[in-house]
Formats: C-alpha cells, sequence, structure tokens
C-alpha cells in the first residue's frame, strides 16, 4: 500500500506514546496486511487495563484515501459485548433480571407461538444458550430448548434488545448513548451510521479486492450494527476490565463461565461463554474474546482479566481474520484457544 510510510510517520507524531520498546513497530502489521490482502486496519492494544498505542493503517477506499484514527469500521459481532455490558447496568438498576423469562417483561411477536419461549432469559441470550439460530430463514423457530447448550445466536440479542427498548421507551442507540459511548468518551462509536461519520468511514473488500459500498445502518442491532474505531473501542475495554458502572459482583458473573463451547475435533476443552463474551481458559490466564464477521468487515479483540492486556482490531476486508493469530501475537503472546476454534485459516 503506498501510503504506509506516510501514515506510519505521522504515526509517529501523532500517536499515543509508548511505554516500553518491546511492541513491534507499525511495519510489522502492514507486512501481515499486505501478506493477506487486506487493505486497511485499526489497531489498539492495553497494557494493565491502560491503553497503549494505537494505529490505523492502510486505506479506506479504492481511492486510496489512508486510514487515520478516526475512521469509522463496521464491528459486526463486536457489538454485542457493548450489549451485555449495557444490559449489566440495566439488571444493576433493578430494570431487568437475568433469571427472569423475558416474556414476562414483553410481548415479542416474532417468537410468540412458539412454545418453548417463556423460559428464555437474558441470561440464555448473553451466554448464548436461548435456543434460538444465529439468524432466521423464515419465520423465527428454536434450534435447541432454551438452556440445553451454547448455540451461538443474533436473534436472541435482538429479543433482548426489543425487550429493554420497550422497558425504557428509548431505541438501542440512545440507550447506548446514555450508557456506554458519552460515558466512555467513545466519540465515534454509534449502533447506526451517523452524518458526522459521512466525512471518514471505511468502505470494505471481498477476499479478491472487489469494493464494496458501506452499509448506512438506519436502525441498530444489539448483535451486529455497531460503527466505531479500535481507539473508541479500547476505551470501552478498559470500562469492561476494570467492571466500571457495574457492581463487583456482576462483573465477576461477566467473566464466569456459563456454558462450555463444544471444541472442535482434536481441541481440548479451553472455551466458555460468559455473560456478553467467550472466555478462553489459557496457561497465561483468563481472557475474554469476541470476534466480529459482516462479511467484508472482520475484527476481533481478547483481554487477558488478570492482567488488563488486550488487543483489538477491525479490517474492511473479509481476508481480515486469517492472520488474527498474527495480529494478536503481536500484543498478546499468550495462548489463543479460540484462534484455533474459529478456524478462520
Amino acid at each position: 500500500m503506498k501510503y504506509f510510510a506516510l501514515i506510519i510517520i505521522l504515526l509517529g507524531l501523532f500517536a499515543i506514546p509508548s511505554f516500553s520498546q518491546s511492541f513491534p513497530l507499525p511495519e510489522a502489521i502492514s507486512q501481515i496486511l499486505e501478506e493477506n490482502q487486506i487493505p486497511g486496519i485499526t489497531y489498539t492494544y492495553l497494557e494493565g487495563g491502560k491503553i497503549k498505542e494505537s494505529f490505523a493503517l492502510g486505506n479506506s477506499n479504492e481511492e486510496d484515501t489512508p486510514v487515520n484514527q478516526e475512521t469509522v469500521f463496521s464491528a459486526a459481532s463486536l457489538s454485542k459485548p457493548i450489549f451485555a455490558y449495557l444490559i449489566m447496568q440495566l439488571v444493576d438498576e433493578g430494570l431487568i433480571n437475568l433469571e427472569t423469562p423475558l416474556s414476562e417483561y414483553y410481548k415479542y411477536p416474532d417468537i410468540q407461538d412458539e412454545p418453548n419461549h417463556q423460559f428464555v432469559t437474558a441470561k440464555m441470550v448473553l451466554s448464548h444458550t436461548s435456543g434460538l439460530p444465529n439468524w432466521r430463514s423464515g419465520k423465527l423457530k428454536f434450534k435447541y430448548d432454551p438452556g440445553e447448550r451454547f448455540s451461538y445466536s443474533g436473534e436472541g440479542y435482538v429479543w433482548l434488545q426489543r425487550v429493554v427498548e420497550h422497558l425504557k421507551e428509548k431505541s438501542l442507540e440512545e440507550l447506548a448513548q446514555e450508557y456506554v459511548f458519552q460515558p466512555l468518551g467513545m466519540t465515534r462509536s454509534s449502533f447506526v451510521f451517523r452524518k458526522e461519520f459521512e466525512e471518514n468511514f471505511s468502505l470494505s473488500f471481498n477476499k479478491n479486492g472487489k469494493e464494496f459500498s458501506k452499509n448506512k445502518i438506519k436502525n441498530g442491532n444489539a448483535a451486529a450494527s455497531l460503527q466505531t474505531t479500535s481507539f473508541d473501542y479500547a476505551l470501552f475495554l478498559e470500562a469492561l476490565i476494570l467492571g466500571k458502572e457495574i457492581n463487583a459482583d456482576l462483573h465477576q458473573m461477566m467473566f464466569s463461565p456459563v456454558v462450555p463451547v463444544e471444541p472442535k475435533e482434536g481441541q481440548k476443552q479451553e472455551l466458555y461463554w460468559g455473560l456478553g463474551v467467550g472466555i478462553q481458559q489459557t496457561s497465561a490466564g483468563k481472557q475474554i474474546f469476541q470476534w466480529g464477521d459482516n462479511y467484508t468487515f472482520r475484527g476481533y479483540f481478547t483481554a487477558n482479566v488478570e492482567n488488563g492486556n488486550a488487543v483489538v482490531y477491525f479490517t474492511n476486508s473479509e481476508n481480515g481474520l486469517k492472520p488474527v493469530r498474527e495480529l494478536v501475537a503481536l500484543a498478546l503472546p499468550d495462548p489463543q484457544p479460540a484462534c484455533d476454534w474459529m478456524d478462520y485459516d
């Protein structure tokens, strides 16, 4: 990418100060992008629960417009931990109980005909044990009995979104701004596309380099519609790791295994799901994680909740999760069983 060198020079002037020389130079990230045909990335890592350094590299469109720290990417399923953090604050307020069936708060018309709907709770949704599919094909139906097993579901998150929108009489976007984005200073984050993003947002590319236009989302989706930057998301990770705005018991619950994630053949049982985040039990300590895949926008975060070290990145390419292990290893050389389980190689 012809603008990498210029961007690296500019980042040297404006990037967050580095506190050690152990982190590889941005050229290491650039090399990974070029080897995997990824046009652009926004990448931030934390040490001890605090942002240490942040980079924006590559291009946001076919016209070679450079990515910078303000460039907005689609975060895909990295939306889910932010929504979970919002839900835990509402639990702390007493608005909703994790163990109370959602049907007692709101009659969700999309699922009322299914007899098992009366058993689904917020805890099941956040731990992906609601029994619902990831996304429906036709009428929304259960794949499994609620609470039976782990089964990743965006539909469950949308149901819980409808519940809290009903209870608070506010949209997801309004609630996220009130409880997460504004308190944490996340000025480049939204569950919908905002007018102020128009001057600096990334387009995206499939694996063959074909450019796709931006989906300017009008209606927020708790499971998938977050628009943000890696720096903004790292501000959220600072709060999530420390448990800001929620009590200690709820914070501990988020990072406690609720259900095992079935390992793939040849893998050990090292993955679980808590409330809103995946959990990796590794020799380096407990880590939380979430990947994002909206086809041509892909990203990932993982955070060691014992020492506060973390990394988050977003790319504008279908190839963006192929080098997830290499990109994470630049900041976190810990074991990463989630990378094997996701299997984007």
